[in-house]
């Protein structure tokens, strides 16, 4: 669970509101290296996921 919003980190990578979303990033980050090796690469993969979405929807060049 996340320190800060008593949600799961799962759903702080992949339901987090795009505004102020990459604030919590180093919180989602200490929470995914918080957990056993075996269990990192899924919340690695989530949060670039996000992280890939939110800037798509950023870019400017690619708004019509």
């Amino acid at each position: 669970m996340s320190a800060e919003t008593g949600r799961p980190a799962e759903a702080e990578t992949i339901a987090a509101e795009p505004d102020g979303a990459s604030a919590s990033v180093p919180g989602v980050l200490a929470e995914i290296e918080a957990r056993p090796l075996a269990e990192r690469a899924e919340g690695y993969q989530a949060l670039a996921d996000q992280l890939r979405t939110q800037l798509e929807h950023s870019d400017p060049s690619l708004r019509s």
